[in-house]
């Protein structure tokens, strides 16, 4: 699994000293040709090392925020989720969506946002009606947050350009409110959509809960109370899961091959999908159709994604506190496969002894990253 987030650099203490040595095996086994430490060593700047001791702690940041409802004043809010080949921006005013729109961004492979200056960001915001005369702007982004901030650290952001090198920095925000003349505030998209959900809760109702976004990969965050959400203290989608997906492929950032990103995340679910029905053109809707049809190359991939969630919610709720799921994002758009996988889900999870409970999304699943980057603009840490 991958620890590098909010601890950020520094050394793996274990204690007992004398579980060191298995623990050292247990990595080889994991990351045999080494690619993942060579990450980790180009993400924190420090070589992977293992040391014996007490480890010390790192209280996981924790971010408060108001109901939109709530919020005076008659300008809007507007949140932005930067997705890998799209931009989701959201308008609202009141507490109400008052518009959205979606804009893809390149096609194939290749991100209009690769290598962007600050001021081509700025011209594709501003150039936008939605956000004309906000008061207060939040970008959900794929970046980890660390102990020192967000970081550049996803195949989106990596040689991304001036606004990601930014971002990196811890200077971007700061550079987005001088240019836009209003208070912008980045946020990772795990903690985007856990505000959504947090915010359509009743108060006090329920335990934690942790959401999980489905797109090009995916990302994940707690809601800790109903205006309360963190960033989990690693980065799920890195992690090796102990069911291993139907193919294996190379993670395109730490080369570890059979990551939970190739069972859940759209990108490793097509490339798949294509390789075993033999289907080279077949895209992420074509194998949603198959799965819906029963397809049994489309329903064993379908059944993979179904533990890995439930591995996943297990984990965080056993090394955490008991948390429920709501599951969102783009490749649920789908309804009748939105249908079939949630009831996938659902069995997995029953067979585990955390007890987690699959909760419907509180609103269109597709909006809830953006939808959460506006509540979170307000938001104190």
């Amino acid at each position: 699994m991958n620890l590098v987030n909010v601890q950020g650099s520094g050394e793996i203490v274990i204690t007992p000293a004398s579980r060191r040595d298995p623990v050292s095996a247990a990595l080889e086994r994991a990351d045999p040709t080494g690619s993942w430490r060579d990450w980790w060593y180009r993400a924190s700047g420090v070589p992977v090392r293992l040391s014996e001791g007490v480890p010390s702690t790192v209280a996981m940041p924790v971010h408060r925020f108001g109901p939109l409802e709530g919020e005076a004043g008659p300008d809007p809010l507007l949140g932005i989720n930067v997705g890998g080949h799209y931009l989701r921006l959201v308008r609202v005013c009141g507490g109400t969506v008052v518009g959205s729109r979606e804009t893809r961004l390149g096609t194939g492979q290749e991100s209009a946002l690769s290598g962007i200056s600050l001021r081509s960001f700025v011209e594709m915001l501003t150039g936008d009606e939605l956000s004309h005369g906000v008061r207060g702007v939040g970008i959900a982004w794929s970046a980890p947050r660390t102990s020192i901030g967000l970081r550049a650290m996803s195949i989106l952001t990596e040689g991304g350009g001036e606004v990601f090198d930014l971002l990196d920095a811890g200077e971007l925000d700061s550079a987005l409110t001088k240019a836009l003349g209003c208070p912008v505030h980045s946020w990772n998209d795990g903690e985007g959509v856990a505000a959504a959900e947090a915010l359509a809760r009743p108060p006090g109702e329920g335990r934690s809960l942790l959401a999980l976004k489905l797109g090009t990969s995916f990302a994940s965050g707690l809601a800790l109370g109903t205006h309360q959400v963190s960033a989990l203290p690693m980065q799920l989608a890195k992690c090796l899961p102990a069911s291993p997906p139907p193919e294996c492929l190379a993670h395109p950032m730490t080369g570890l091959h059979g990551t939970a990103r190739d069972a859940l995340g759209a990108a490793g679910v097509t490339e798949a999908y294509r390789r075993l029905a033999d289907l080279p053109q077949a895209d992420y809707k074509d194998y949603c159709l198959a799965a819906v049809r029963q397809h049994p190359v489309a329903m064993r991939l379908a059944r993979s994604a179904a533990r890995t969630v439930a591995e996943l919610a297990h984990l965080v709720s056993t090394l955490w506190s008991p948390a429920d799921l709501v599951l969102s994002g783009r490749n649920l758009r789908q309804l009748p496969y939105r249908q079939m996988f949630t009831g996938l889900v659902r069995h997995e999870l029953a067979l585990l002894p955390s007890g987690v409970t699959l909760l419907d999304p509180a609103g269109d699943v597709s909006l809830s990253a953006a939808l959460g980057a506006a509540a979170l603009s307000r938001a104190q840490t």
